[in-house]
């Protein structure tokens, strides 16, 4: 049945048979929906960003599974088809979904309102790595300035959807964006006793571009963020490392370590630092620094362990 039906169906049920004989106490608190909004976001980013935002008013689901980088998947029929059982669909844009079977007109016209995340992005703030005109990068997630962006997107969303609740997500959607501003600003902070030949990360994958500009650093990567470690590496990057004393590193989880380790042996990089920048893992993952413990399975989590990570690799590089 389609969740439109659905919606639909409840609205008709008998105010009598939802209360109880006399008059109704004055609600003290939002009055959520009696069947939570199904919420489908095509990234595990986006999806927690709903979650947190939602709250008791949406059940958000993620159309890739936890760990899966969004690079590597290839929907199926049946994961095309929570789509169309979702009362609002958030998908990501920027190419990210450009080999997936999704049809955003097909969904209004059902009655599942859609909206994309990266909209409403200024041109300039979208980076075009093979220069003007060439496809974006997507990764605009790892940037707190324009996960925040999300937010806001995610936010308006569901009050268009459920504009009863638009004071109960407005403030959650708030304290998810101070969460972004203070991991942007934790790093600024840490950066300030950085010298500029300091500044330069090496990843596996190319995700970190958004946040290397956010931050003032130079960021490279072994391979494009939908490819395989090389096995050979280009004199070029070697070059880059070399000359900038590059000593670390950063790697998605899923990228195999010993193959990372004979690739870099040659030029002494350390490849046992893990950053989540393309998936949230699994729930109950956490990652330590030091004494301090991180749950990567929330987007603001990512951020700041991200950030910790790197920041606190290359301050003793």
């Amino acid at each position: 049945m389609k969740s439109f039906t659905r919606r639909h169906f409840l609205r008709l049920l008998p105010a009598a048979a939802l209360c109880s004989c006399g008059e109704p106490a004055p609600p003290s608190g939002p009055r959520f929906p009696k069947v939570k909004f199904r919420v489908t976001s095509s990234t595990q980013f986006t999806a927690d960003v709903v979650s947190v935002i939602g709250g008791e008013a949406v059940d958000s689901r993620s159309l890739l599974p936890p760990g899966v980088s969004p690079h590597g998947y290839t929907p199926a029929a049946v994961d095309i088809a929570k789509f169309d059982t979702s009362d609002i669909v958030f998908v990501h844009g920027l190419g990210l979904e450009h080999r997936w079977p999704v049809d955003l007109a097909s969904l209004d016209r059902n009655g599942v309102r859609s909206f994309t995340v990266s909209d409403g992005i200024a041109p300039e703030l979208i980076l075009r790595p093979s220069g003007p005109g060439g496809p974006p990068d997507p990764h605009i997630w790892n940037d707190p300035d324009l996960a925040a962006h999300i937010a806001t997107v995610v936010e308006n969303g569901l009050k268009s959807a459920l504009p009863k609740l638009a004071d109960y997500f407005a403030p959650r959607a708030h304290m998810l964006r101070l969460r972004f501003q203070d991991t942007k600003d934790y790093a600024a902070g840490r950066l300030t006793g950085f010298k500029p030949t300091d500044k330069f990360l090496l990843t596996s994958h190319d995700t970190m571009q958004y946040f290397a500009r956010s931050c003032g650093m130079e960021a490279r990567a072994l391979c494009p963020a939908d490819g395989t470690v090389p096995s050979v590496l280009p004199e070029e990057l070697k070059t880059w490392i070399t000359s900038h004393a590059v000593r670390t590193l950063f790697r998605e989880p899923g990228t195999d370590v010993l193959a990372l380790r004979n690739l870099l042996k040659e030029q002494r990089v350390d490849p046992d630092h893990i950053i989540h920048t393309l998936a949230l893992p699994k729930a109950g993952t956490l990652e330590l620094i030091g004494v301090k413990t991180f749950d990567v399975t929330t987007a603001a989590g990512a951020h700041r362990y991200n950030s910790e990570s790197i920041l606190a690799a290359l301050e003793v590089d």
